[in-house]
């Protein structure tokens, strides 16, 4: 059984190039749960110092809380958030235009707490963006959070790093032109990332030459965000804010089909009434045919019931004598 520290590592939720992060509960108290991210190397390592650092003076509801930090071994625990990650509700289908809107404006809302920090994410992508489950609205995501720091620095150490000889690290689809050639970077490297992010929300796939998220059937009103977030640097949104008060208005959510409840079966009353029937017909008389067998057959409520009846086959009128026998009032002879 792996361990990290006080905590127990169970289930793997996911993992990348650097590190892993498991489910787990703490030794004193299996209840408690968390998510623990391990590195896998020396980098790994190093870049969970640099997380370690930007979550310290982060206390942002749009990022998830720490539970703990270690450097020996080193990890950080996390809140463990029930929900899934946005890549994973992409592979799930195309997303709707409300959900699109709530993700969007949770995404900017982190990076406008972030930056207000001047701390740069520089790793925005689907799979570092978590939906929490809702407990109202099915299918709608609750609070969106913004996870994985590794790659965050401060805009000052940004500048400091921009001739370094390290590999540029991130993702290179949703990375902003200035770090892919190592140029000095601040905030709006991340409204980059934002644009591609939204228009892979929008149209379910990442964006080619010149295409608009309305070229591949999004709403119009959305390529105003989109081509404003991917400009060129100085015709980018100038902050998070900015992006926020530019976004179109939140349409509404579809309602939810109506599922029309199953009616409520009584089964006393049902009783009662099937009771009150066979009484009933047990003070009348009535007409069936007598098999060979000197057997007659009667439905009541929705129950067939067999009487035995002395007196040759035919067509006769009968009255119970109880629930298994039948006596003859007339019998209709051939003639």
């Amino acid at each position: 059984m792996k361990q990290a520290g006080e905590w127990v590592l169970g289930e793997l939720l996911g993992e990348g190039a650097f590190g892993q992060v498991y489910r787990a509960h703490a030794r004193s108290d299996p209840g408690r749960l968390a998510a623990v991210k391990v590195p896998r190397d020396d980098r790994g390592a190093a870049l969970l110092r640099t997380e370690s650092a930007a979550q310290s003076r982060l206390s942002s509801p749009r990022f998830p809380r720490v539970l703990g930090v270690s450097a020996d071994p080193p990890y950080i625990a996390f809140e463990l958030v029930d929900g899934e990650s946005l890549r994973s509700r992409l592979q799930a289908g195309k997303l709707e235009g409300h959900e699109v809107h709530l993700i969007a404006r949770g995404v900017l809302e982190a990076l406008a707490d972030a930056h207000a920090l001047g701390i740069v994410h520089r790793d925005l992508k689907p799979e570092n963006v978590l939906l929490e489950k809702s407990a109202g609205r099915p299918g709608t995501p609750g609070r969106v959070l913004v996870t994985d720091l590794g790659l965050a620095v401060p805009v000052e150490v940004e500048h400091s790093l921009a001739d370094d000889d390290a590999p540029v690290a991130g993702s290179i689809p949703y990375m902003a032109p200035e770090i892919r050639e190592r140029r000095p970077a601040d905030e709006r490297a991340d409204l980059y990332s934002f644009g591609v992010l939204i228009f892979e929300l929008l149209t379910g796939s990442l964006p080619g030459a010149a295409e608009l998220p309305s070229s591949l059937g999004a709403e119009k009103a959305w390529d105003s965000v989109y081509t404003r977030a991917v400009a060129r640097l100085e015709k980018r949104f100038k902050s998070a804010k900015e992006a926020l008060a530019a976004l179109p208005p939140a349409p509404e959510a579809k309602p939810a089909k109506k599922i029309e409840a199953k009616k409520r079966v009584d089964v006393k009353a049902l009783l009662d009434r099937v009771a009150k029937e066979e009484a009933d017909f047990m003070k009348k008389e009535f007409m069936a045919f007598v098999t060979p067998a000197r057997k007659a057959h009667a439905r009541v409520g929705g129950k067939t019931y067999t009487f035995s009846v002395d007196a040759p086959p035919g067509l006769a009128v009968l009255r119970a004598v109880n629930a298994t026998r039948a006596q003859v009032v007339r019998r209709f002879e051939r003639g």
